[in-house]
């Protein structure tokens, strides 16, 4: 085995690895990292075939930004002090034997697809390429950073509402036995003196 194919099994396994991770974890920070292990993962397989542009551009968009981007988002709206709800073995083994449903579909058509013989190396150009980006595609990546945005904005008002939610259940809340109560007409800066 060459240094080629070396490093191509790493990152395959590195890829693989890192899908696990993110859907096997209970975390989801953990999940979304994983996530991000696998993006990793997946450009090495785009540099052992030579296209040093895509893994670029994935380390850049999908680890740089959209895992990034998780991460803000889950941090504001996903409370992480509460016990996670436990799963449904039944959605759980629904879910296995439709992923396997959809690998096996997936290999099929794969497997049966007529593929052209190469005919010489492909040369593709970062600077073509970077010119489609921002010229014919550029509609495509201004609406994804739309809908980033309203994301981020969803994911603020989720923390919003149950931030607000929580501090009405615990300003409701009965007080601890042989604390005193709160005097609801002394205001909050005099209570903490």
């Amino acid at each position: 085995m060459n240094a080629t194919g070396l490093v191509l099994g790493l990152a395959a396994a590195l890829a693989i690895v890192g899908a696990l991770l993110a859907v096997g974890l209970r975390n989801i920070l953990h999940n979304i990292l994983g996530f991000a292990l696998s993006q990793v993962g997946l450009a090495g397989l785009f540099l052992t075939l030579g296209s040093d542009f895509l893994a670029v551009v994935l380390i850049l968009v999908y680890v740089g930004a959209v895992a990034i981007a998780m991460v803000y988002a889950v941090m504001l709206s996903h409370p992480m002090d509460v016990a996670p709800v436990p799963r449904s073995r039944l959605k759980t083994a629904g879910a296995a034997v439709l992923a396997l449903v959809v690998a096996a579909a997936l290999w099929l058509l794969v497997r049966g697809a007529a593929f052209p013989p190469p005919s010489g190396p492909l040369e593709v150009l970062a600077g073509v390429t970077g010119h489609r980006l921002v010229s014919d595609y550029v509609l495509a990546f201004e609406l994804i950073s739309v809908l980033l945005v309203i994301a981020m904005i969803g994911a603020v008002m989720v923390a919003r509402s149950f931030h607000g939610h929580r501090a009405r259940t615990v300003g409701s809340a009965p007080a601890a036995a042989g604390a005193p109560a709160a005097d609801p007409g002394v205001g909050a800066g005099e209570a903490a003196r």
